[in-house]
């Protein structure tokens, strides 16, 4: 049964359909294929339903998302913003090897890595009616050509500076608090992503957040700026992620990865200071 919020979510996916390149679709116009080599599965999903799921993912999947995010809380305007990790072309390179996994991985794995990092919830079967429907809204992208990433902010935050940032530009939409969130996600807490998320690493959330934020636009924060609310997000508490320790398997963790691992201990490098972190249900 599809409950109100994935109906309004699917009425909003028709609308803004319009957005997305001609050239993106399959041939098969909102039905794409989820299997090959990019999943498990060689059955048809529904594209317009995967977008459905990821535009309203906690109404859309209640017992596979654990906190108030939605995967287009980082993937802007359904994916489709440039400078919000992108979803055009994704489809295409998969499977491929990670290096957080130390290993090749295919789309359906990847889709649930945000699933248990970013949204601290738990995986879908690769197999299962959901997953092929956002495998084929991924897949609907796939044709395009990726996008180039944004520059890259890798300055050094300053906590205490980022406080003020935050105050002044970031608390009017995600509360000042950052962990309830108000007209925007929440930031740190139990609401929000866990340690394990990329966003949990500095020189990303930075980026991010230069390049997209203030999301209303009134004013942009530069590279400085940026770092500085990155630092401060981050030294709040948030969620921990369970088996953390065991990615980077090759020690070949970047330096801004959040927590130790065990590839880093055995190659002998550096390893991070602790994080505030909040035990999962």
């Amino acid at each position: 049964m599809i409950v109100p919020a994935l109906v309004v979510a699917l009425v909003a996916v028709a609308r803004a359909e319009a957005r997305v390149p001609t050239g993106s679709r399959d041939a098969g116009g909102a039905r794409g294929s989820s299997g090959g080599a990019r999943g498990s599965s060689d059955t048809l999903g529904d594209a317009r339903r995967g977008r459905a799921i990821v535009e309203a993912t906690r109404d859309s999947l209640p017992r596979h998302a654990g906190n108030a995010l939605r995967c287009t809380s980082c993937h802007l305007d359904g994916g489709t913003r440039a400078t919000a990790s992108a979803w055009y072309g994704v489809a295409r390179t998969y499977p491929r090897y990670r290096a957080r996994r130390g290993a090749v991985e295919t789309l359906p794995q990847r889709v649930n890595e945000c699933l248990t990092r970013s949204l601290a919830g738990v995986p879908l079967a690769e197999d299962s009616p959901e997953m092929r429907d956002i495998v084929a809204w991924l897949d609907s992208l796939g044709r395009a050509a990726p996008l180039p990433r944004p520059d890259t902010v890798r300055l050094a935050g300053r906590a205490s500076h980022g406080a003020r940032v935050y105050a002044a530009s970031c608390a009017r939409c995600h509360g000042a608090t950052g962990r309830e969130g108000g007209s925007a996600p929440p930031v740190w807490g139990a609401r929000s992503y866990s340690i394990g998320a990329g966003l949990a690493r500095q020189t990303l959330l930075a980026t991010f957040v230069h390049h997209n934020m203030p999301y209303d636009g009134a004013a942009r924060l530069t590279p400085q700026q940026a770092a500085d609310v990155a630092a401060w997000v981050l030294s709040r508490p948030r969620l921990d992620h369970a088996g953390k320790e065991r990615d980077w398997p090759n020690g070949d963790a970047p330096p801004d990865v959040a927590y130790p691992t065990e590839g880093a201990r055995r190659a002998g490098r550096p390893l991070p200071p602790p994080r505030p972190v909040l035990p999962r249900r």
